[in-house]
C-alpha cells in the first residue's frame, strides 16, 4: 500500500501509476474520486437500462481507464476517465437498445466537456463532501466492498480478493446500502 502521501495530495495520474502495479489502494482512491462522475454520467441518460445498470457500466469504464491510461501521451487522466465512462455507457446503452451520444474520441488533450471551471470547483468540493460522508458511515470492510460491487465485480471475486466468504460480502454490503439509505439527500 501506498504510505509516502495521504490520497488528497497523490494527484490522479500518481495513482493510476501504483495502481497499475497492482496497488488496490489507489485503484480504491481513484474510484472514489470518479463515482460523482459516473453517476451523474448515469443519471443523465436512462432509458434502456435503469440508473444502477448504467451506474455499473460506468464503473467498468472507470476501471478500464484506470488499467489503460498512459501518462506519457500527456493528457489528464481525468479527461481520459470521463471518455472511457462515455464510452462504455453509450455502448451499454446501444446494446439495449437505447439512443446514446457518439463515442468521444480518446485523443490526448482533447476537451471532452464543456463545464465551466466555477461548476468543476463547486463539484470538487460536493465530492469531498461526498467521500468524507462515506469514511465516516462506513467501515474500511464495507468500503471497499461497496466500490467493488460498484465496480462491477461478483460477490465471488470480492470474497476471493478480500479472503472472505461470499455471506460475509453480502452481509457487509447490505450494511452500507443500509447506512446509506439512512443518510438525507
Amino acid at each position: 500500500m501506498a504510505e509516502t502521501l495521504p490520497d488528497q495530495e497523490m494527484c490522479d495520474e500518481q495513482l493510476c501509476r501504483l495502481a497499475a502495479s497492482g496497488d488496490r489502494w489507489a485503484e480504491g482512491v481513484l474510484i472514489s474520486r470518479y463515482l460523482g462522475m459516473v453517476r451523474r454520467f448515469a443519471a443523465g441518460r436512462r432509458g434502456a437500462l435503469d440508473f444502477d445498470d448504467l451506474v455499473q457500466e460506468g464503473c467498468i469504464g472507470l476501471l478500464d481507464a484506470i488499467a489503460g491510461f498512459d501518462p506519457s501521451r500527456e493528457a489528464k487522466f481525468s479527461t481520459y476517465a470521463y471518455a472511457c465512462i462515455r464510452n462504455r455507457v453509450s455502448r451499454a446503452l446501444q446494446q439495449a437498445g437505447g439512443q446514446a451520444p457518439p463515442a468521444l474520441p480518446l485523443e490526448a488533450g482533447e476537451k471532452t466537456d464543456g463545464r465551466d471551471p466555477g461548476d468543476l470547483l463547486i463539484f470538487r468540493e460536493q465530492l469531498e463532501l461526498a467521500r468524507a460522508l462515506l469514511a465516516d458511515l462506513l467501515t474500511p470492510l464495507e468500503r471497499k466492498i461497496f466500490f467493488a460491487h460498484l465496480g462491477g465485480f461478483s460477490y465471488q471475486a470480492i470474497a476471493a480478493s478480500l479472503d472472505i466468504s461470499e455471506k460475509s460480502v453480502d452481509n457487509a454490503l447490505q450494511r452500507a446500502k443500509r447506512k446509506l439509505r439512512k443518510v438525507k439527500r
